[in-house]
């Protein structure tokens, strides 16, 4: 084996020439399927993340009666924080919040005003791990007792001309429908334009005094997770905890879901479970698009590789005949033959698969670096600092090499399977 391993690599060494044309299809196939999937993994990433810190976490808890806005009971509070200490090592944080999102939230600064689309109250020292994931373009997290930062978006920023340690007015109304203000300092400013831009993050008991409620209120609660793939598992567990004791809605599939079992006639507080996937319904409907688009295209080009492979082998082959009726003249068995092609045709693979993956990760990070998407509106939802953020982990990296490979492989058997069948009197007549 090692012998004709040996043979097959000066055999394709040699023969370079023979293999340009298919070695640069191989690397341009590579280089696209490395960057179509890097993009579309770091698009759907980029949004994951974003709407897991605007709607509490991967996995969220809400408490609803038949009309007004969720709110979680104290007793209820106690249980799911007791249920969340108990999480698999999956949780990587939780979060305890206070929510505003009437219509008149506002932002006011300088003679101007922005809307705010919500208004998020947050425990900070509950929250850091996940919100310094946010793009900070200035300044910082508030500090754990901050009570009178707030964190806007650029969005907000631009329209009000504000700074970092500009104060400024969120206004608002209490329960009652009374107007209340309250004077906070801006801490920082994150990078933000799209749907999830015009949101306003400041301490929960601060938010709360804007509502004029009890300084511990909870309107929902939730867990950011450490891998997408326990979402399922981690809301199945918060369901089971809330149904010991309290009224439950089952599982949620989708925000409409939520609405229309709401809209329901029932009594009392009633609490939903609501995992990001569900939260992002509609969302996800275009990321399925993106990645069906993905695997169309993955399928036509390793289609095309199997093609080319077949095509060109075939002539090579026809080519080396006098070679292979050589090699048979002097021992080479069929058997060997077979190998011999295959060998070459794996080191072709590994060359060319090789460098188009170099190419496509160099492509995708030359996109990460130079190209600025900040006026693209549609693709704020899937940016970063107005940027595409593309990921690919290490195992969807192998996973493109090994299918790319065997259909290398597979586009080579049937030439293989020729040079195996050289008659070597016949092939040494050739010229």
């Amino acid at each position: 084996m090692r012998v004709l391993a040996y043979l097959a690599w000066r055999n394709f060494s040699r023969n370079l020439g023979r293999y340009r044309v298919l070695l640069l299809a191989l690397v341009l196939v590579a280089a696209v399927l490395v960057f179509v999937l890097g993009t579309v993994i770091g698009m759907s990433e980029s949004l994951r993340a974003k709407a897991s810190r605007y709607f509490a976490g991967n996995v969220a808890v809400q408490g609803f009666e038949s009309e007004g806005h969720s709110l979680i009971e104290p007793q209820a509070v106690v249980l799911l924080q007791d249920a969340i200490a108990d999480l698999p090592q999956e949780a990587a944080a939780f979060s305890k919040r206070s929510l505003y999102y009437d219509d008149d939230a506002s932002l006011f600064f300088g003679g101007y005003y922005v809307r705010q689309r919500r208004l998020i109250g947050v425990e900070w020292s509950l929250e850091r791990p996940v919100l310094e994931g946010f793009d900070l373009v200035a300044g910082e997290i508030p500090a754990n007792d901050d009570g009178t930062g707030i964190l806007i978006s650029t969005a907000a920023a631009r329209q009000l001309g504000v700074s970092v340690g500009d104060s400024l007015l969120v206004s608002g109304s209490t329960e009652s429908g009374q107007s209340n203000t309250l004077s906070l300092i801006v801490r920082g400013i994150f990078a933000e334009n799209s749907f999830f831009g015009y949101t306003a993050y400041l301490d929960r008991q601060a938010l709360n005094r804007l509502k004029n409620v009890a300084p511990d209120t909870v309107n929902e609660m939730g867990v950011y997770v450490r891998s997408a793939a326990s979402e399922g598992q981690v809301a199945r567990l918060l369901h089971q905890a809330l149904a010991r004791e309290f009224d439950v809605l089952p599982m949620i599939q989708s925000r409409q879901q939520r609405e229309e079992l709401r809209a329901s006639d029932w009594k009392g507080r009633r609490y939903a479970v609501l995992t990001l996937d569900a939260q992002l319904a509609e969302i996800t409907d275009l990321l399925t698009a993106l990645a069906m688009i993905a695997v169309g295209i993955v399928v036509m080009f390793l289609a095309v590789v199997v093609i080319g492979v077949a095509n060109t082998y075939s002539m090579i082959v026809y080519e080396r005949s006098r070679e292979i009726g050589t090699l048979r003249a002097i021992g080479l068995e069929r058997g060997q033959a077979v190998g011999l092609f295959l060998f070459e045709s794996i080191y072709m693979g590994l060359f060319g698969l090789g460098s188009g993956s170099l190419l496509g990760l160099a492509i995708l990070a030359g996109i990460r670096r130079f190209a600025d998407f900040s006026g693209t509106n549609w693709a704020a939802l899937f940016l970063q600092q107005g940027r595409l953020v593309w990921r690919l982990p290490p195992s969807w990296l192998l996973l493109v090499l090994a299918v790319s490979l065997s259909a290398v492989l597979l586009g080579s058997i049937r030439a293989a399977m020729a040079a195996s069948r050289v008659v070597p009197v016949e092939a040494l007549r050739l010229e």
